[in-house]
């Protein structure tokens, strides 16, 4: 039998180290899938052109740049209780062009996973949709363990397409835009937000008022007189 149990210990051990490499493999790959998301460079290449995501008329003559933080509290209060009135006032009356650039300030915990959720959504053309839905229930995503599982359920109660949003979350692939957004911030020495841009230039106030902004836009792109007969 002392025999017996020397020949099958060679055969143990073998089982043992193929166990031992396999439970590491399996933790990196949980590792991999589950590790943050982080604001280092941008993965893989990034597409020139213009950054963030725009709403409003290409023709309008005024171009606000705003550069946001979902996790930010001014940010929450500007996109829900003014930024409807400028919507109204401003962009659809094609006076205003607005462009919304990701920009998640490293102390925000959960801030990331909210970029990459409307920029997923971004992908099924819902983004601004979710981005109202993320500032309107900040208070309950931000204190949540589970971030990313609170975030898929407004996805899915905006109607998007599950499968599609998860596979993007999952495999990250509108992370590289929420990157490039951040490298625009830092290039331009964005400090905090909400910090905004009116076309081209720092707009450097503590008044980002519907009433402030109007008065702003006004003062470069005067309203036409009402009644007055447009140009052709």
């Amino acid at each position: 039998m002392a025999d017996a149990r020397r020949s099958m210990t060679p055969f143990y051990a073998g089982l043992g180290a193929i166990a031992v490499v396999g439970a590491v493999l399996i933790g990196m790959r949980m590792r991999n899938t589950s590790a943050p998301l982080t604001l280092g460079p941008p993965i893989g290449p990034i597409a020139p052109g213009p950054r963030g995501v725009v709403y409003g008329s290409d023709s309008a003559s005024v171009e606000i740049t705003e550069f946001a933080d979902f996790e930010c509290g001014f940010c929450a209060q500007f996109a829900t209780v003014q930024m409807p009135d400028v919507k109204t006032r401003l962009i659809a009356t094609g006076r205003v062009r607005w462009r919304f650039v990701h920009f998640p300030l490293p102390m925000h915990r959960n801030a990331p996973e909210a970029h990459l959720a409307a920029a997923c959504a971004g992908r099924q053309d819902r983004f601004w949709e979710m981005h109202d839905v993320i500032y309107q229930n900040q208070s309950e995503w931000v204190r949540s363990r589970r971030p990313a599982a609170a975030l898929e359920g407004y996805a899915l109660r905006l109607g998007l397409d599950g499968a599609r949003y998860r596979q993007c979350v999952s495999q990250r692939e509108a992370w590289s835009q929420v990157l490039a957004d951040r490298a625009l911030g830092d290039s331009l020495s964005v400090g905090g937000t909400p910090t905004f841009y009116i076309n081209g230039r720092e707009w450097e106030t503590r008044d980002y008022s519907a009433d402030r902004i109007r008065a702003v836009v006004d003062s470069i792109a005067p309203p036409a007189p009402a009644g007055a007969t447009p140009l052709r």
